[in-house]
């Protein structure tokens, strides 16, 4: 359960995100789905600090650079990531697919770094992203890379959320997958979570960390070239290791 302020100050940052443009104060109630004066609350807190100003009283409001400014200092500060960056980069040109970087934050990978294809149609998940362990390949190496009594554990304990007809909800059949997948080095999965993508993903160990790379696309256009996709990822993250440690 989320604090509710934070919640609201994070879903106002996204609600410009996602608009890209200045809203009023009765917009930004009605597009957050909250009371007029809790949207006025926020709205002036935000505009006192300085990352919020009145473009105009028929416009309404829009965020200043202050926010920016304080994400580039912030992510001045994780070095390990601008480390992997140019390999993910080169993995994303080489294969002229999605590339995303994500590390498991409890029961669930989050991504720290997404890297676009120039594709017209392709895997578009964003920075941030929480992904469930049982149903994204990113998800499936983190659980190969767990001990076998860790993954009884987590497996006991995770929810199946069914997102389609292919997805495994049985915590026996996700580890005989998981024991397939680990002897080739990586994992997979075929419209488990959005029907028509396909995406695989290996870890990467830097500082003692573990990480994982990922790499996603339609499935008509992936699955042809998976075997070349798989090796030329299994090289990055041995390439990222070599650099990084």
């Amino acid at each position: 359960m989320g604090v509710k302020t934070a919640d609201r100050t994070l879903d106002l940052f996204e609600l410009f995100s996602n608009e890209q443009c200045p809203m009023t104060l009765s917009v930004i109630a009605e597009k957050m789905v909250i009371p007029p004066s809790s949207a006025h609350a926020l709205i002036k807190t935000l505009q006192a600090r300085g990352y919020l100003y009145e473009v105009s009283r028929r416009h309404g409001y829009y965020l200043t650079k202050k926010l920016s400014r304080q994400v580039e200092a912030i992510s001045a500060g994780i070095p390990v990531l601008a480390q992997i960056n140019p390999h993910l980069q080169q993995l994303c040109d080489a294969l002229c697919e999605t590339v995303v970087l994500g590390k498991r934050q409890g029961d669930a990978i989050t991504y720290l770094d997404v890297l676009e294809c120039r594709q017209s149609i392709r895997f578009s998940p964003a920075v941030g992203e929480v992904k469930a362990l049982h149903c994204s390949a990113t998800g499936k190496a983190i659980l190969g890379a767990l001990s076998p009594s860790e993954l009884s554990q987590t497996l006991a304990r995770i929810k199946f959320e069914k997102r389609n007809d292919k997805t495994i909800t049985s915590p026996a059949a996700l580890s005989a997958e998981l024991a397939t997948q680990r002897r080739r080095g990586w994992y997979q999965v075929i419209g488990e979570n959005i029907a028509d993508l396909m995406s695989i993903a290996a870890t990467v160990v830097v500082e003692g960390e573990t990480y994982v790379v990922g790499v996603g696309g339609p499935i008509l256009r992936f699955k042809p070239l998976i075997a070349r996709h798989a090796a030329q990822l299994l090289k990055t993250c041995k390439a990222i290791e070599q650099a990084l440690n």
